[in-house]
């Protein structure tokens, strides 16, 4: 004789209706608050690294100074993508900046001079300076131009951004500042 399978109560796997609802709010709820928190991580990693790209170039400005024993400028630049990108008297260093030495003492850019191109930053963030639209450093690594400072800032408002001060030694030091 044959077993009966329709006898007693039967198993269904699945969700049923009510369940997959709780999961959805779940959910939702879970993505409301984390999703923002993590734009803003996103958004503060940009800005430090930003940051640190900046101080780098300066860092490569003063060790070619020295290595090739000329000057060595890191500067705005608005034309970083032709061929012999040129400095810019823009103190908005947002469109770019390019690191060179003057090694046949002109005072200006030849092809062979560069040492390194940065393109624009981040197109929600902007880089300024109130005066420096250059830093240059002399054959033994001193600064031969006056200090300064730039402030980065994206587009959040009421944010901590970034300011980078050259001091007169030539040194970099990076803070949190806040953003207007």
């Amino acid at each position: 004789m044959r077993p009966d399978t329709n006898s007693g109560p039967s198993r269904q796997s699945g969700f049923t209706l009510i369940e997959l609802m709780v999961t959805l709010g779940i959910l939702a709820i879970v993505l409301s608050v984390g999703v923002p928190s993590y734009r803003g991580l996103v958004m503060d990693n940009r800005m430090a690294s930003q940051a640190n790209l900046f101080a780098t170039s300066i860092k490569l400005a003063r060790s070619n100074a020295v290595r090739f024993q000329r000057n060595a400028t890191v500067c705005a630049s608005a034309n970083f993508d032709a061929a012999v990108p040129t400095c810019s008297a823009s103190t908005d260093w947002s469109d770019g900046w390019i690191v060179w030495v003057d090694k046949d003492r002109d005072a200006a850019t030849d092809a062979n001079e560069i040492i390194s191109v940065f393109g624009p930053v981040h197109q929600a963030s902007e880089l300024k300076s109130t005066s420096a639209n250059r830093f240059t450093y002399d054959g033994r690594g001193f600064a031969a131009t006056a200090a300064g400072a730039l402030t980065l800032c994206d587009n959040r408002t009421g944010e901590m951004g970034r300011v980078i001060k050259v001091n007169a030694t030539g040194r970099t030091n990076i803070a949190r500042q806040a953003c207007t």
